[in-house]
């Protein structure tokens, strides 16, 4: 069996995934929609379109398998439906507009709602380690400098309490004679 442009996106992109030469499968996805010469949206509908024909044949494959016995339909996950829906919206796509390539028309404003608080909720708790590491190196420096500058104001504050009494002493000098 020949294999399809789906079938050939999803093995090029799962390859530059699995090599790490794509940070994300967005950035896959781009990739090698510049590789094949392909909008950045058709590669990922076929992309997507490959995985689930891939899904779709491995699910029929262990149907058959299960010696008869039928498998009750198993529903996407909303989690894999939104890292699904990501590299859409990455490319600039709406929330809406995924949404709507992913569900009917009534599904469309739960799933994308449901889109939006997943997309916070992982951009919130996926926190790069490299960042947090730099984040911290960088309060350390600040609270250093800022022990510095109270040393520095403590310092001018007692400078200034000696000028003032010089000043003082100074002064009534000067009126006693």
């Amino acid at each position: 069996m020949a294999a399809t442009v789906a079938d050939q996106v999803v093995e090029r992109v799962t390859a530059l995934m699995a090599s790490g030469d794509a940070r994300t499968q967005a950035d896959a996805i781009r990739r090698v929609a510049a590789e094949m010469d392909r909008s950045v949206s058709a590669t990922s509908s076929a992309f997507y379109a490959g995985r689930r024909a891939a899904a779709e044949e491995a699910e029929a494959r262990a149907s058959r398998s299960a010696a008869g016995a039928r498998l009750p339909a198993v529903g996407r996950p909303r989690p894999r439906l939104y890292a699904e829906m990501l590299p859409l919206v990455e490319a600039g796509a709406t929330i809406e507009q995924a949404a709507r390539r992913f569900g009917d028309e009534d599904e469309a404003d739960e799933i994308a709602a449901g889109f939006a608080r997943w997309l916070l909720d992982e951009r919130l708790g996926a926190a790069d380690e490299a960042e947090l590491a730099e984040a911290r190196r960088r309060i350390t420096a600040l609270e250093a400098e800022t022990r510095g500058l109270r040393r520095d104001l403590t310092r001018a504050t007692q400078a200034l309490s000696r000028v003032h009494a010089i000043a003082d002493d100074a002064l009534g000098a000067s009126r006693d004679l």
